[in-house]
Formats: structure tokens, sequence, C-alpha cells
């Protein structure tokens, strides 16, 4: 006696039922918790829409065949349309040419299976049109998986399984026409029933990926948000640190040293004494962006201090550093002046490294340069030289919170 036929049909789209109602509130709440996560609320809608679609065919007999049969079949296709519409958005994919494909297929698969039916009710043909559309949308998932996989084995085993998913919907339909069906499905059959457990198992798969890859994307930008200053929106002392300590090290396999600048804000202490420390906080904002939108995509800018940034520019000379430094007092001069008597400006500090300089020599000499601007009278840039040599304050070696 088979195993299969101790298995109620049922009692699978059940298990498939409840699996697939945990995975949606699942999926649901971690976009709840965590909004800009891609593709979860897709997701959560996919499995919810198979849960409606999958009542529908354990309703079947109480219900009519057009429920039961046409409006079920085209919602468990439509599940796996949004789950392939979900894994565009998790992969931040622009192309929508063929998810508008996937969303044709389905709709062109409803007229033949009403036929199928309500006119003509045969079992094989309903199974060869649901094969077929779904065959598809499988397959491109499966594509986009492998597009994305690169060096990531967790992406790549899940794109293995679905290449073997999409391929045993193919045996499904060679055995049904080799066997036929039976006519109701909740009847025991082998084919059947094997298709029953297997959708049973690979719907616990899908949702265990869809939470890997969710759980891999929020650790990363949880992670981001560690190296992030909350008020300024640019990286936090730790974050531009590091960003410093990684091209130091660069520096000393490609001979290739970065530059630097300490950025003062000038006469901040002023702003939040007169306007209030929220007016702080927005002239730090528009520091913070007016710099960035004027840097390389390669380039990093932090907030080393209570109103001091520090940029990091590799594989840029001190001298053409000053050229950027000349964009971001443009974009500074064209912040709006609540009071013009108390506008905002920069004393900057430039230096370059040399290889295998450590961090605290080049952040003593941006100091120092730094120092210069403001004894010129603030408002402006002053340069270092790698090859001048300056004393290491304490301030600098002495260990800081980030801010």
């Amino acid at each position: 006696m088979s195993l299969l036929s101790w298995i109620d049909n049922r009692t699978l789209i059940g298990c498939q039922i409840l699996t697939s109602s945990v995975l949606a509130l699942v999926f649901l709440g971690m976009k709840h918790t965590h909004p800009r996560l891609r593709g979860a609320r897709t997701f959560s809608l996919g499995f919810a829409v198979g849960v409606v679609g999958c009542c529908l065919f354990i309703a079947r007999g109480a219900i009519s065949d057009l429920a039961s049969v046409v409006l079920a079949n085209a919602l468990i296709l439509s599940a796996f349309a949004l789950f392939y519409q979900g894994l565009l958005r998790f992969f931040d994919d622009q192309r929508r040419i063929w998810l508008a494909f996937v969303w044709a297929v389905i709709a062109l698969s409803v007229p033949p299976m009403i036929y199928y039916t309500l006119v003509h009710q045969e079992t094989v043909p309903r199974i060869i049109i649901c094969e077929a559309a779904i065959f598809p949308i499988r397959l491109l998932m499966t594509i986009e998986l492998f597009r994305y996989a690169r060096d990531r084995s967790l992406l790549k085993l899940f794109a293995a399984i679905m290449a073997a998913y999409t391929l045993m919907g193919v045996a499904r339909v060679v055995l049904t026409l080799l066997y036929g069906s039976p006519a109701d499905f909740m009847q025991r059959n082998l084919i059947q029933s094997s298709v029953l457990v297997i959708n049973v198992i690979l719907v616990c798969i899908i949702g265990l990926f869809f939470l890997l890859m969710l759980s891999g994307e929020l650790m990363d930008a949880l992670e981001s948000q560690s190296f992030e200053d909350l008020v300024s929106g640019a990286l936090n002392r730790r974050g531009i640190e590091q960003k410093l300590a990684i091209e130091l090290g660069s520096a000393k396999r490609t001979r290739m040293a970065p530059s630097i600048a300490l950025i003062d804000l000038d006469h901040f202490k002023a702003i939040n004494d007169t306007q209030g420390h929220a007016a702080g906080d927005k002239a730090l904002r528009e520091v913070a962006h007016a710099i960035s939108s004027r840097l390389r995509d390669y380039d990093y800018v932090g907030r080393y201090g209570g109103d001091e940034f520090l940029l990091v520019l590799p594989q840029v000379s001190y001298q053409d550093t000053t050229k950027i430094i000349e964009r971001i007092q443009q974009a500074i001069r064209a912040l709006p002046h609540p009071r013009p008597e108390l506008p905002i400006t920069l004393s900057i500090g430039v230096t370059q490294a040399v290889p295998f300089e450590s961090a605290e020599v080049i952040l003593a000499r941006a100091d120092a340069a730094l120092y210069e601007a403001k004894r010129a009278g603030r408002n402006c840039c002053r340069v270092i030289p790698p090859t001048v040599d300056v004393e290491i304050p304490a301030a600098v070696t002495a260990p800081n919170n980030p801010s």
C-alpha cells in the first residue's frame, strides 16, 4: 500500500493554508516594523492570495465550480505572479515588461479554464492550462534568482530549487497525459496527492528562502543605520573613521592615498543660542546635504564632532580637493539664511595622506589646517601638504563618543 494513500488531500491543502497564512503574517509584520524592506508586502500578499485560492479548492461542492475551480486556480497563479513581482522589488529591478507578460498569461488562461469547467467538465485540459500558465512564472523567478545570485550561495540554492520545481510542473503534465486524472481533485490519486505533498513542501521552502533573503537585507540595513548620524543623515564618527581606515589600508597596496578635509560649521553655538537647537539641527542637515550633493559616488562625509564634518576623498590629490571644496562652498552659499546677519559658513582644513601613514597623523594635519582657516577669519579653506609634519594634539588621540 502506497504511503500517499494514507494522506487525505484536504488535509494536505489545509497544511498549505496554515503554512501560507503564517508566512503572510510574518512578511506583513516585517514590512510594518521595517517599511523600507523591499518586497515584503508583495510576498505577504502573494501568500494571502494563495490562502484564499486553497480555501476555495477545499470548498468545492459547497460552492460553484466557477469559484472553486476557475477563481481558485486564477488566485494560485496570481500568488506566483506576486512572488515574481516581489523578487523584482527585492532586487530593485525596474524592468516591468516581463511582469506585464506574466499577468497577461494569467488573464489568457482564464477563458479556456472557464470553458473546460462550465461547458465541458474535463480535468486533464484544466491541469495542462494551469501548468502551461505557471511554467513561465516559475521560469522567470528562476532566471531572476540566477541573475542576482553571483557569489551568493543562498540565492543559487533557491534558484536551483525553483528550476527543479519548474521541471516538476512539466513532469506533471506528462504524467497526467499518460495516466489521466480523477474528475474530483480531492480524490486520492498517486499523481494528485504527490503534487499536493510537493506543493506543501515547496511553499515552506519558498517562504523560508524569502524570509532568509529579507532577513539578510534587514541585517544589512540595521548595520548601515549603526553607522549613520541621526541628526545630519551623514555617517557618524564611527562610520567615517571606518571609511578612512579602509582607504588608508587600500593606500598601502595601491600607493594612491586619499585626501581628507575637516569642515567646521562657523558660529554654530550662536545658531543654537539665538535660534534654538532645532535650527542648529536643521543647519547640520542642510550642510550635510549640500556637501553630499557635491561629492563623487565613492567619496564619504561623516559628522566627526558636534559641528565638524570629515570628508574622505579616495584617489584625489590635495590640489584637486580644493576644487571639490570650491563646489561645496558654492552649495553652502546657495542655502537660504533665515537671519542674514548669521549666515551659514564653513572653515575647512585640507590635507592628503601618504602610504603607511596612520589616521592620527593625517587627522592632526587636517586639524592644524582647520585651525589656520579659523585664525584667518573663518569662511575659508586652508591646505597643509602631506610633506609638513605637525604635532599630534591630545584631542586627536583621545577617544571620542560617536556622534
